[in-house]
């Protein structure tokens, strides 16, 4: 065998041991969502660090803050009070804003600060409905912070909001089908507000699991202006807040 047959083969190895790794991972839970999202437009400077800033003292010792939306790309919903997810390792009060941006570069809050006393395991928010409605083709981003002395703990994901006006035509049998739908369709907070419709106290379920995997697969950065790094930890987070899902079902 020679040297430049063997590193193709090795390098062929590698990638198989890789996709075979990400297959074996994906089909743990039931394959029930399919958010596989095509139209990836990259976020702003406001989130594209792709993870909470400032992991301080006031900070647990296990999965950090983190949203459950699209961080790296803009997420999509159709609704005008959307409802919002995020994972907690530890039962603290955080604080959650909401911004929209008047052009590329500058944005506004709207409505005032809420003061929310989470739980362990995953939180939701629908919009107040002393907020505003959102309007379609406005692009926002909210915002989740934890208000800590020496490091603040904040963290953003931007959406906007589409018209989709086919939504209102389809009716569903069941919650993985409409969860799928969604999730063909772009549309992740539809799709994540139906999956948690399935289980409660704070666990995603089987189809959560899956739906919280695909976002995983999804950060994969497209653009440049990216840290890497940062991106790196992002995923490996979403996965092991799946993976608690995939420990139970084993148990």
């Amino acid at each position: 065998m020679n040297h430049q047959y063997l590193g193709f083969w090795l390098h062929s190895r590698r990638l198989t041991s890789l996709v075979v790794g990400v297959v074996f991972l994906i089909s743990a839970v039931p394959a029930y969502a399919e958010f596989k999202p095509r139209d990836r437009k990259p976020a702003s400077g406001y989130s594209r660090a792709g993870g909470s800033r400032g992991l301080g003292e006031c900070s647990s010792s296990g999965i950090p803050l983190t949203q459950l939306a699209p961080q790296t790309f803009i997420g999509k919903t159709a609704s005008t009070r959307p409802m919002f997810g995020w994972y907690m390792s530890s039962s603290q009060s955080v604080q959650f804003r909401l911004f929209e941006f008047d052009s590329a570069t500058k944005v506004k809050q709207i409505g005032k600060v809420q003061e929310i006393t989470t739980i362990v395991g995953i939180n939701q928010l629908k919009l107040p409905i002393d907020y505003p409605e959102l309007t379609v083709g406005k692009t926002y981003f909210w915002q989740i912070a934890i208000d800590c002395e020496a490091h603040p703990i904040v963290s953003n994901a931007e959406f906007t909001v589409i018209n989709f006006q086919s939504l209102a035509k389809n009716q569903f049998t069941s919650i993985p089908e409409s969860v799928n739908y969604y999730a063909e369709n772009e549309l992740w907070y539809e799709a994540f507000e139906e999956a948690l419709k399935a289980t409660s106290n704070g666990k995603l379920g089987n189809t959560g699991a899956t739906l919280v995997q695909e976002l995983a697969q999804s950060e994969i950065p497209t653009g440049s202006k990216v840290d890497i790094k940062i991106i790196k930890q992002r995923i490996e987070d979403i996965q092991k807040i799946s993976s608690e899902r995939i420990d139970l079902l084993h148990k």
